[in-house]
């Protein structure tokens, strides 16, 4: 993935899954910090984060899942079975344990971003010892507006593109409906917005379950309670956000960081919510904060 790292690939082997992970160890490292990074809905970890290795400068190992549904990470007995939140983070739960990880810095983007969130909540309930430090955010499910009831009403566009993946002829109508949700404002270069089609649609099946897995979540999640966790962990946590993002994501974790000592928010001008794609030199500066 990057020539600074010795790069090594995985399989834990799950009741109705093979978790596909990767852990890059740097070459000149000094056993320092750790970070795992839990990618978004619909692309692989190695797609998602490859932009941004070589900009790491804060943390000598990296651990890397492919979450259900997105990359490597397969059914053994094939398809595309749906999966809630809760078993997503189970696997990555897993993934800690069998590998002895008791202390890591924490990043998810979107999808990976709620995943991350909920990893923080379960952790600091059931296993205790474990300890997260920084916990960095990425235009994260959940967080996208404070009105709960209007997040509501928007995750039905979400869930009528995931459905529109499954039932229309290609999925193509679908992707489209939700990058027209996601990212209202984007730059829209036929070039770019074709390469993103082609990557969502390289599991689209998935990616639609990964868009249901956050559409049931949102509905279900005692949102404060979750941030009320997450602050405990311990370290600090800090949000990203695009500015070329809605209004509504902005001005909510600006009100988050307002609102709570332990949270800063942090806008990445000329990004929507590709922002890992679009300035990974600039996240992975603001990743080697203390």
């Amino acid at each position: 993935m990057h020539p600074e790292f010795e790069h090594s690939r995985h399989l834990l082997s799950r009741p109705d899954q093979q978790i596909f992970w990767q852990r890059l160890i740097r070459r000149e490292g000094q056993g320092g910090r750790r970070l795992l990074m839990l990618h978004g809905a619909g692309v692989a970890g190695t797609l998602t984060w490859s932009p941004l290795v070589g900009h790491l400068r804060a943390h000598d190992e990296l651990i890397i899942p492919d979450l259900r549904g997105m990359g490597e990470t397969m059914a053994p007995e094939g398809g595309e079975p749906s999966f809630t939140l809760e078993q997503v983070v189970d696997d990555v739960m897993a993934l800690l344990e069998t590998q002895r990880i008791t202390h890591f810095d924490l990043l998810g983007y979107s999808f990976g971003g709620l995943v991350a969130m909920k990893l923080a909540q379960r952790l600091r309930h059931e296993r205790p010892e474990v300890r997260i430090g920084n916990i960095s955010l990425l235009e994260p499910a959940l967080l996208e507006r404070e009105c709960h009831s209007t997040m509501l009403k928007v995750r039905e566009g979400y869930a009528e593109a995931a459905r529109a993946m499954r039932e229309a002829a290609s999925p193509e109508t679908g992707i489209t409906t939700f990058l027209d949700l996601i990212s209202p404002h984007r730059t829209r270069n036929p070039r770019a917005e074709r390469m993103m089609v082609a990557r969502l649609a390289h599991r689209h099946l998935g990616f639609a379950n990964a868009l249901d897995c956050v559409t049931h979540a949102v509905r279900e999640i005692d949102r404060e309670a979750l941030l009320a966790d997450v602050l405990a962990v311990g370290g600090e946590v800090r949000s990203m956000v695009g500015g070329k993002s809605p209004d509504t994501l902005r001005e909510y974790h600006d009100l988050l960081a307002r609102r709570h000592s332990g949270w800063q928010s942090l806008e990445i001008p000329g990004t929507d919510h590709s922002l890992p794609f679009q300035k990974p030199r600039r996240i992975g500066a603001e990743l080697s904060f203390e």
